[in-house]
């Protein structure tokens, strides 16, 4: 059986349209996807939150530590939440359908309860309900969170 022309036109429209997809894979820049690689907080959904790439920033333990991720409303009401660790709490309001980014208002913790490498449990209470979250702690051996070391305290 000889094909027909639409087969064959089928055909090569197909291999022109698989090369040219394989020669667009190559054609970006990879300094595009190199800003800010690093997300290595911890993700929990609770109650109506989203927390998103929570973690502490300290310069040691026993140091005070500054919270950092986004904490994301899904709800219609203004939430308040309790974080805690072991001998602090910290009351954060989220508004209604919107978010709190860490980065841009700040939340520190008086010490950090562990040394940075290692993880830390924080409660979150919400409303009568309580979970944990274990977030990793980091310092300044990432460029990006050596602005968020907060000073020892005097």
């Amino acid at each position: 059986m000889k094909p027909t022309n639409g087969t064959i036109e089928f055909f090569r429209f197909l291999a022109v349209l698989v090369a040219a997809a394989l020669l667009m894979a190559g054609c970006s820049d990879p300094a595009e996807g190199d800003r800010d690689p690093v997300a290595l907080g911890s993700d929990l959904n609770f109650a109506g939150l989203e927390l998103r790439s929570v973690l502490l920033v300290t310069s040691g333990q026993d140091e005070p530590a500054r919270v950092l991720g986004t904490i994301i409303n899904t709800t219609a009401t203004d939430i308040e939440l309790v974080l805690a660790d072991s001998d602090e709490q910290v009351r954060v309001k989220i508004p209604a359908n919107g978010n709190r980014e860490f980065d841009q208002t700040p939340v520190i913790l008086n010490s950090a309860p562990e040394a940075p490498g290692a993880r830390a449990d924080l409660t979150v209470s919400v409303k009568g309900q309580e979970t944990t979250i274990n977030v990793p702690i980091q310092n300044g051996t990432f460029d990006q969170y050596q602005p968020y070391i907060p000073s020892a305290s005097p």
